[in-house]
């Protein structure tokens, strides 16, 4: 079997790409890599090297110092003038205020991942499963996010979810339903940092006592960081963003989020129609307890 120099995708007809300005040529050999590059070919950015990221480990995690397979970390995977411009599109849209964690948005396909019956986030109308169009976001972004290789072609991502987080607010414990969501997901961190805590599946979170059960592996989420869960780290973790006052930083200094903490993700995946769809009316919601719930 042929496959792409590139990332090892599988071979699809080789595609040249010519720039009259730049007089470039870039040649592709799958639609992922296309895709990556036309954004590098107009935008002049290309993905480089994974970083390693800053982490924590709890007293009692079982898997020793390593980070859960399929974690994968990049700094500054856009720039600040490109932060600002993501956050510039954000604020132009309308954020949902469905959730009482946080504040909402998708752009593509409107799923949320909820066991409570909310058809305006898990909607069966064909108007309803369409949020902001993918094309509303800066141009060298969904390419950018398919030069790493984590998608294996652009038209995989179907979805891209904005959640703001205000003050303390976080996000529970929870491991996005597979029966929804695809085996790649990537998500991008905005003004300002959070740790976010992966723990095992079969851990009981927490206890009667309010002991911290130790078995768990909190990486920093930087701003303008993209992070990645995949395979173990994507099915065998959970993982969510605890109401910590205070945010360990990679230099060991403390971060505090105060009244003014404001911090914008933006999570890329592929949405499937496997997903459950609700009609206007009540229906009986799906029991999963590794979910998230609002």
């Amino acid at each position: 079997t042929l496959t792409c120099t590139t990332h090892g995708h599988a071979l699809r007809p080789m595609r040249l790409h010519y720039h009259p300005s730049t007089a470039r040529v870039v040649v592709a050999t799958c639609t992922a890599c296309t895709a990556a590059a036309i954004g590098s070919l107009f935008f002049g950015r290309h993905f480089g090297a994974w970083s390693a990221p800053s982490v924590s480990y709890g007293l009692n995690f079982q898997h020793g110092h390593q980070i859960p397979k399929g974690v994968r970390y990049q700094r500054e995977f856009v720039t600040p003038a490109e932060e600002a411009k993501l956050v510039g599109v954000m604020d132009a849209g309308p954020w949902l205020g469905h959730l009482k964690s946080r504040a909402q948005q998708f752009f593509g396909l409107v799923y949320y991942q909820t066991t409570h019956d909310l058809p305006s986030l898990q909607p069966s109308s064909e108007n309803g499963q369409r949020g902001r169009p993918l094309s509303e976001l800066p141009p060298w972004l969904l390419p950018r996010v398919v030069d790493t290789g984590v998608f294996s072609e652009l038209r995989e991502i179907n979805q891209v979810a904005a959640n703001e987080y205000l003050e303390r607010y976080g996000i529970g414990a929870h491991v996005e339903d597979p029966i929804s969501f695809g085996a790649n997901l990537a998500t991008l961190s905005l003004l300002s940092p959070v740790e976010v805590t992966l723990t095992p599946v079969e851990q009981l979170h927490g206890s009667k006592a309010g002991v911290d059960h130790g078995n768990w592996v909190k990486i920093l989420l930087e701003p303008r960081s993209l992070f990645i869960l995949q395979d173990d780290s994507r099915y065998k973790f959970t993982h969510g963003i605890r109401r910590s006052k205070l945010v360990t930083l990679s230099d060991g200094t403390r971060f505090k989020r105060g009244p003014d903490y404001r911090r914008i993700s933006l999570t890329f995946r592929e949405l499937l129609e496997s997903r459950r769809k609700l009609l206007d009316e009540h229906v009986i919601p799906r029991c999963n307890n590794a979910v998230e719930k609002t």
